[in-house]
């Protein structure tokens, strides 16, 4: 998952560096179960949190931008909100629900992958973007 998120900060913002921080592999010969990390995306710096557990949801998630003009938010893979003047965050007026959304998507991402194999303009990560994405996940691992 977290891949995901740093693809969109690397897309949206610039390439990634400046990784510092933390990693919990709190048993041995296991997976790590928490990762506190900071980087620069572009001259966007970027905190980075994950955790496995802790929350009731069997997955939760968000990606959070903050500017001059304001701050969105991307969460659950796929609910684009925007905050309100009172903080809270709201989808736009005129969103479609998820579950109209996600089979859009997922069509959107399989003729990305067909254009990709004739060698056609797509919108799908490069293997340069994903090298580097990969290479950023490695780095958290190793921190």
């Amino acid at each position: 998952m977290v891949s995901h998120f740093l693809f969109l900060s690397h897309r949206l913002c610039g390439p990634l560096h400046g990784l510092a921080g933390t990693v919990a592999f709190p048993e041995p010969g296991h997976s790590e179960r928490a990762i506190d990390v900071t980087l620069t995306a572009g001259d966007v710096p970027v905190t980075l949190t994950g955790r496995v557990g802790g929350v009731a949801e069997d997955d939760r998630n968000t990606w959070t931008l903050e500017g001059d003009a304001g701050t969105i938010r991307l969460r659950d893979w796929a609910i684009a909100e925007r905050r309100a003047p009172d903080g809270t965050f709201i989808p736009a007026p005129d969103a479609l629900p998820n579950a109209e959304v996600r089979p859009i998507a997922l069509r959107r991402q399989l003729d990305g992958v067909a254009r990709m194999t004739r060698g056609e303009p797509h919108h799908l990560a490069t293997l340069a973007e994903a090298l580097a994405v990969q290479e950023v996940v490695e780095g958290i691992l190793a921190l």
